[in-house]
């Protein structure tokens, strides 16, 4: 007979945490749950979880906390509110695992408080997680997990049973964290250049399911394209994913590099569309809902120039010039965001591994990543970058600095004339014309 697997705490019930909560009860783990929301915990007790009415009582006979609530501030509520915070009440070297996303400065606050709380004998765990809610109630989540290598162990298996991809991040804790804000890039950049994409080829009057087809089968295509462009093409689809979410984790990240006065151009520009998507009231609809900033006051026009949509007899831009927009941006990206990772102290092929088997990968990114690492991520180390340029103006004649100046100009002149506006594709544009003129 195998042993009884321990008793877990679980606070933070919502899509993703209830996935993760239901998963370690179907595995066997008994798991009391809390919630702010008592249908959650309601809905938890329904698949076999135990009701806790507060932290504190949650954790009294428990040596495990998992901590998924939204933000850090919840967190903090969650942990040392006076009349009914956890810490108070956790065991001697309990573990307590924050598998939220937060800041790495975070995990160095809660570290902190911690101790003025006199409470250092709690083995503080940084395991924020990545997947999404069907992969979280499926126990294939991809998890970050730094922190004491001792403690590590002890919590491994719960870790183990949530996840398919366990990572263990060197450098102890806010490595989990430096390592999924690194990833949160891609996914941040990817999800938006999905919108201007599929934007553009609607704008151009091509046949938008015929476009996404070919569009998911290239070098421009990314793990974020091929999941959120289904629901553009048809909205009856389930929301996957909200606005609000990717939002609070861009902005975690935009805070991050301004403490390193670092910039990140396309991921500053998707945080303006996200933004933008909030004031407009979008917050809790579909990511995807980003397209509709390309396409004022025709919300829908993906979706009506999919399936019975022939498309006009001469669009205004073929899909090969929005696949090499894609490309151009993709590996825009991987310059940016692989120079920041070297500058957090990430190693750079634990980081390949965790991006091209998570959300935030590109076909870019796993077929370039390793030369444009040999070469300080710069972009002439890319096979055949000239080509793409040449594509890109119509020409396969033009000269190295011709081309340079050029980048891009063609599919900018054509989307000008649509009145369309290229926030992404603009900026890795530049990013090739700084680094080859």
């Amino acid at each position: 007979m195998s042993p009884a697997k321990s008793p877990v705490a679980f606070a933070g019930l919502g899509a993703m945490g209830f996935g993760m909560a239901s998963h370690l009860v179907k595995s066997g783990f008994p798991v009391i749950a809390y919630d702010i929301y008592p249908p959650s915990i309601d809905k938890l007790v329904a698949v076999g979880g135990r009701a806790a009415v507060t932290p504190r009582v949650a954790v009294r006979d428990v040596d495990f906390l998992v901590c998924m609530v939204p933000k850090i501030d919840d967190a903090m509520d969650l942990l040392f509110d006076p009349a009914s915070g956890a810490v108070t009440s956790m065991r001697k070297n309990a573990s307590l695992l924050i598998t939220s996303t937060v800041a790495p400065a975070d995990i160095t606050m809660l570290l902190s408080r911690l101790e003025e709380a006199e409470r250092s004998d709690i083995h503080l765990l940084d395991c924020p997680v990545s997947g999404g809610a069907g992969r979280a109630a499926n126990g294939t989540l991809s998890i970050f997990a730094s922190g004491h290598d001792a403690h590590l162990d002890t919590a491994h298996p719960i870790l183990e049973c949530m996840s398919s991809k366990l990572y263990r991040v060197p450098g102890g804790l806010g490595g989990g964290s430096k390592a999924k804000l690194i990833h949160q890039i891609f996914a941040g950049v990817n999800i938006a250049m999905a919108s201007e994409a599929m934007g553009l080829a609607a704008m151009a009057g091509l046949n938008t399911q015929q476009a996404f087809d070919k569009l998911s089968e290239g070098d421009g295509s990314s793990w974020m394209f091929c999941n959120r462009v289904p629901h553009m093409l048809d909205p009856s689809l389930p929301p996957y994913s909200a606005i609000a979410i990717i939002k609070k984790d861009v902005a975690i990240i935009t805070k991050t590099i301004r403490e390193y006065s670092f910039r990140l151009p396309l991921l500053e520009k998707s945080e303006e569309l996200y933004q933008e998507c909030s004031n407009s009231g979008w917050e809790r609809e579909d990511d995807c809902a980003v397209v509709r900033l390309y396409m004022p006051g025709q919300p829908e026009l993906v979706a009506e120039h999919a399936k019975s949509w022939q498309g006009h007899d001469q669009p205004r831009m073929s899909i090969n010039e929005i696949e090499s927009l894609m490309t151009g941006v993709h590996l825009a990206v991987i310059n940016e965001a692989m120079r920041f990772c070297e500058r957090l102290g990430i190693d750079t092929d634990l980081m390949f591994d965790i991006v091209s088997n998570a959300a935030g990968s590109s076909a870019a990114f796993t077929k370039y990543f390793q030369r444009m690492q040999k070469d300080a991520w710069l972009l002439r180390s890319i096979p055949g970058v000239i080509d793409l340029r040449d594509r890109l103006v119509g020409s396969s004649h033009c000269h190295y600095h011709r081309c340079t100046d050029m980048l891009q100009a063609s599919a900018r002149a054509k989307a000008s004339d649509l009145g369309y506006k290229m926030d992404l594709s603009s900026i890795a544009r530049r990013t090739f014309q700084d680094q080859l003129s």
